[in-house]
């Protein structure tokens, strides 16, 4: 096999709220911080708190696909 025109995977983004201060944002898979015990999580860019994104993927009312 080889490859005629290389091609660029889609960057999956998400927007999640805030749950403490109410900021609206888009993260992606960069944004994402990750421990074994701990899960996966992003920080809020207006107070740093910490918001659980690890079942992202799942239905959630706090994290929409984009």
């Amino acid at each position: 096999m080889r490859i005629i025109k290389e091609g660029k995977k889609p960057i999956k983004e998400w927007q999640v709220t805030c749950k403490k201060c109410g900021c609206v944002f888009v993260f992606n898979n960069s944004d994402v911080h990750s421990d074994q015990r701990e899960g996966d999580w992003v920080v809020c860019p207006t107070c740093n708190e910490c918001i659980d994104v690890t079942h992202r993927n799942w239905l959630n009312e706090n994290i929409k696909h984009l």
